[in-house]
């Protein structure tokens, strides 16, 4: 059966009649302000309308082809061939339903479309986010379509919509039925490794364009007009994409480790990213210890501990023990100087020669020259 657009909208608009068992909950669809329209997008397979059920607003999503995982995922809220509908053969086929909560507020997407340009705003959606994604990354199910037009911003926070690609426990590999939207996908991502961590690539990637829009506002100038988020996931993998090397780039410079780190995740051949959730906890700038920390190396990188435990994360290339109060760190091909909490102090650049201060001076050569670092801040060109 083989039926059209409006009339799904049709059978949606006299419920009461073209249901098995909704037309008696008092469902009615909302229509557009002035307008005989109903509420309501289109998407590949799925056609969901703004309705009120019994005085509360909701999501009828209406399958326009069978979902063979419904039950599993939405349990109760699921109505299987719930739905009259007409076809163009002058038939009539029954629909799957699934009424889902509403949240009111808007996509994600549209929130970074409007505050791209406004760097405080920025960093604060970027914050809420990562706090959004930890949580995700605590549960025993993933999302399998995570991206920003499937999370919605309302005054209580992120709410994730359309659990149409979700996995759950005891899924398998013949379970996956959708694989996600490519952009925010890794391109090895496939119904053989449909599992927890599905959700991890999209998460790192959104997480550093968020971050990086936070720190230069023109780096999102092409966000309303594009299908991705800043980065082209199969070009990531290859090291060929060249606005990630710009954001990893800017993470040196303004000496952020931690998003650093996240970004080169993006270049990893294998989508799970196992290192994503500890990075996503790490804090930077936020812990004074009493006593001076210790270098320390682990796992590839350097950071400080103290009594055995890192207060700085280890996620520099490179560190120096602390000398006169601060400690000489490398990230990527950048130097600074940060303080006993990991906050960044001095920004050197990038250069050859640097050591940690003594007497309150150290010098590094750049490709513009030899300067004077002053321990307190002050960069000096030696004429």
């Amino acid at each position: 059966m083989i039926s059209t657009v409006a009339q799904y909208i049709l059978s949606v608009k006299y419920l009461e009649m073209m249901s098995r068992t909704l037309g008696s909950r008092r469902i009615y669809p909302i229509y557009e302000k002035g307008s005989d329209r109903v509420r309501c997008s289109v998407g590949n397979s799925v056609m969901v309308f703004e309705v009120m059920c019994e005085g509360r607003k909701m999501a009828m999503r209406v399958y326009m082809r069978h979902h063979p995982n419904l039950r599993a995922i939405y349990g109760e809220r699921y109505y299987p061939k719930e739905l009259l509908v007409n076809s163009s053969e002058r038939e009539f086929g029954l629909a799957d339903v699934v009424l889902c909560d509403w949240y009111e507020g808007e996509s994600l997407q549209s929130k970074i479309e409007a505050l791209y340009r406004k760097p405080e705003k920025m960093k604060a959606l970027s914050q809420m986010f990562e706090e959004f994604a930890l949580s995700l990354l605590g549960e025993r199910w993933a999302h399998g379509d995570l991206k920003p037009e499937n999370i919605i911003l309302s005054n209580d926070g992120l709410h994730l919509i359309d659990f149409d690609a979700m996995y759950r426990e005891g899924f398998t590999a013949s379970d996956c039925v959708e694989i996600g939207t490519r952009p925010y996908q890794h391109p090895l991502r496939s119904r053989e490794n449909f599992g927890r961590d599905i959700d991890n690539y999209p998460i790192a990637l959104i997480a550093t364009a968020l971050a990086a829009m936070s720190l230069d506002p023109t780096i999102g100038r092409d966000i309303p007009n594009s299908d991705y988020l800043l980065i082209r996931p199969h070009l990531a993998v290859e090291n060929r994409d060249e606005m990630l090397h710009r954001i990893e780039s800017l993470f040196a410079e303004q000496g952020d480790v931690r998003h650093y780190r996240i970004a080169k995740l993006l270049h990893l051949p294998t989508p799970s990213l196992p290192m994503l959730k500890s990075l996503l906890e790490m804090s930077v700038g936020k812990s004074y210890p009493t006593t001076t920390p210790t270098l320390e190396y682990y796992n590839g990188y350097w950071g400080f501990a103290v009594e055995g435990r890192f207060v700085i994360p280890p996620l520099y290339d490179l560190a120096f023990e602390f000398s006169e109060g601060l400690a000489l760190v490398r990230v990527g091909d950048v130097w600074h100087f940060v303080d006993e909490s990991g906050r960044v102090v001095i920004t050197c650049g990038r250069g050859r020669g640097i050591k940690p201060f003594r007497n309150g001076t150290t010098r590094i050569v750049r490709e513009d020259g030899e300067f004077v670092i002053y321990r307190d801040g002050r960069i000096e060109k030696v004429e």
